[in-house]
């Protein structure tokens, strides 16, 4: 955030700087043309060679300033190369992190479909148990009633019998 900060400020300090320079350049214009507007001779000899020595001042400074951007301009070019390797080595590591997320889902995966599996096969054993649980729960109530009908007939036959 610092970063962000400190490269807004410097890029309105370059754009002041730039609007300076081009206000001192209509302003010795500006001066040039009232000094050659003059009608003394020694007067505007002397505002003549004051506004060529601005000039040379401001061309100058002018160079100065471009100076000064280009050296700007390849430290930033170091700094975004260097965030660039920096974000790239992020990418990376985060590209690994999602790889080794992936391969652990994937092996979540395999295991909960064994155990899906095994779950299946027990629910099959088990509805295959109910199922004969029932069918021998119907065999003993049909031997059950078997058993009464036999108990009702000898009672009946023992009564006739004494």
């Amino acid at each position: 955030m610092e970063q962000i900060k400190s490269r807004l400020q410097s890029k309105n300090n370059v754009d002041e700087v730039d609007e300076m320079l081009k206000q001192g350049e209509d302003l010795v214009k500006q001066m040039g043309l009232e000094a050659r507007g003059m009608d003394d001779a020694v007067v505007k000899r002397d505002l003549l060679s004051k506004v060529k020595e601005y000039k040379a001042q401001l061309a100058n400074l002018r160079t100065e300033y471009e100076l000064a951007t280009l050296i700007k301009v390849d430290n930033d070019n170091y700094n975004t190369s260097s965030s660039i390797v920096d974000a790239r080595s992020t990418v990376r590591s985060q590209n690994e992190t999602l790889l080794n997320a992936r391969s652990a889902i994937a092996e979540t995966e395999g295991v909960a479909m064994g155990i899906t599996e095994d779950l299946s096969r027990q629910r099959e054993t088990m509805n295959s148990a109910h199922g004969r649980v029932n069918e021998v729960s119907d065999m003993a109530e049909k031997g059950d009633g078997i058993l009464r009908g036999m108990l009702r007939r000898n009672k009946f036959w023992q009564g006739k019998l004494w």
